[in-house]
């Protein structure tokens, strides 16, 4: 599984998965700067996925690739 994210604004951060599904995720950023994304916005991929949910698999891999890629970032992603 190849992911990519990217932190839009201070509330939403975009998941890109494999080049071609992607999820919006609602969060929060902080000044420190970490970014506090709400895990119960991975619910569905983004059109034309969006009648596909996410598996409770696929969410929790998607977790852990993206706040260990993080790490090595300039802002710290935490799914909280």
């Amino acid at each position: 599984m190849k992911v990519e994210y990217i932190i839009n604004t201070p509330f939403t951060m975009k998941i890109l998965i494999d080049g071609e599904k992607e999820i919006l995720v609602t969060g929060e950023g902080t000044t420190i700067p970490e970014f506090y994304a709400d895990k119960s916005s991975l619910k569905n991929w983004q059109p034309p996925y969006d009648s596909t949910p996410i598996t409770r698999h696929e969410k929790e891999e998607i977790i852990k690739i993206v706040e260990k890629m993080s790490q090595k970032g300039k802002v710290k992603v935490i799914f909280d």
